[in-house]
């Protein structure tokens, strides 16, 4: 997380995707995150018109996009965490041996050099003391470091983003740091998310709440709905209808072949096979799904019963107070705000220590 300092009682995640833009704000109610508003809006040409204009398209049409969805969902809070892409940046684990912090500092930028394809320069980095153990047989301590390394030009782009938005920043943060915060939190058992985005699915490990192991594949979404237009001999309009109406094309009535999924799948299953195995098996506890296409009937049990490992929706909500009245709305798009819930959801934690 990179940090950027402001008080107040309620905080905004914004999730800037290749399709969709989403907003949600959460209010510290006696000290617990409370959903007091949220709203998404469609922007497809933001990622197709970035690469024909470039950046500076960017950079001027999503604070628009934004200012009126604060305008028209009547936001109130104007501090921001918002996200960077998983391809965008770097999350590993080091090891080192027990030092002190300003031993450290200069450890974590010697050891960056072999993590980090460029110039340290050109990358923010951040840090934070993940695990302290002591090693077996000696009197010292090991520490592993969760080492988080983004583009300097990239950061950049997102201050601005919200600066031209007229919101402060109080933070950015990858955006696999926050799905695993909203679906998996602190939580002890060992898990995969699968987020399949509209371009890219981001496969991610986690153990108790930390990324071990960080997959980034260029399929998603938009490949599937382009699958079932071909197959099917429609518009592409027509068949992401029909994959959000609750058809099943897992089933033998379509018999369709969906590539980019058996990419996904393919994946997932090299993480799990190099992971060490325990005595019941898998070290996997379960699958969890997030991403807009994950709503699509016959999905889960369809990526259960190839990988063999327990699938499930993920519940960004379950760790979040809202107005129960708002369950059947919440329950048809929650999958979609897995990032954006996390963002808002370190703004809480962040909250809750000063």
């Amino acid at each position: 997380m990179f940090d950027f300092d402001f008080g107040g009682k309620k905080v905004l995640g914004i999730d800037i995707g290749a399709s969709t833009l989403k907003i949600v704000e959460l209010e510290l109610n006696s000290g617990k995150p409370y959903l007091s508003n949220y709203a998404w809006i469609t922007i497809p040409d933001i990622s197709q018109k970035n690469k024909s204009v470039g950046s500076s398209y960017f950079e001027t049409a999503i604070p628009e996009y934004i200012r009126k969805i604060i305008k028209t969902g009547k936001f109130k809070a104007k501090k921001v965490y918002v996200s960077i892409p998983s391809f965008g940046g770097l999350i590993t684990l080091i090891d080192f041996p027990a030092m002190t912090l300003e031993d450290m500092e200069q450890a974590i930028k010697f050891e960056a050099h072999k993590y980090i394809p460029t110039s340290l320069d050109e990358v923010v980095t951040s840090w934070e003391i993940i695990k302290n153990e002591k090693k077996e047989g000696t009197a010292n301590k090991n520490v592993q470091v969760l080492l988080v390394a983004a583009s300097k030009n990239k950061i950049l782009t997102y201050e601005k983003i919200i600066k031209n938005s007229g919101l402060k920043l109080k933070g950015i943060e990858m955006e696999n740091l926050a799905m695993v915060d909203s679906l998996v939190g602190n939580d002890l058992g060992n898990f995969i998310i699968v987020d399949i985005g509209w371009r890219v699915c981001n496969i991610i490990y986690a153990e108790k709440g930390i990324i071990k192991a960080n997959r980034n594949i260029d399929s998603g979404g938009s490949d599937i709905t382009r699958t079932i237009a071909k197959s099917l001999g429609i518009t592409e309009e027509k068949a992401e209808m029909m994959k959000v109406s609750g058809d099943n094309f897992f089933g033998v009535e379509y018999n369709l072949n969906f590539s980019s999924l058996e990419l996904i799948i393919g994946e997932i299953s090299r993480i799990i096979n190099a992971l060490p195995k325990n005595e019941n098996g898998s070290q996997v506890d379960a699958l969890i799904l997030s991403g807009g296409t994950v709503k699509m009937n016959g999905l889960e049990k369809f990526i259960q019963e190839k990988l063999g490992v327990k699938t499930i929706l993920g519940n960004p909500l379950s760790r979040i107070e809202y107005d129960k009245k708002l369950e059947p709305v919440l329950e048809k798009i929650k999958s979609q705000f897995s990032i954006a819930l996390g963002l808002a959801l370190k703004g809480i934690e962040n909250l809750r220590e000063k």
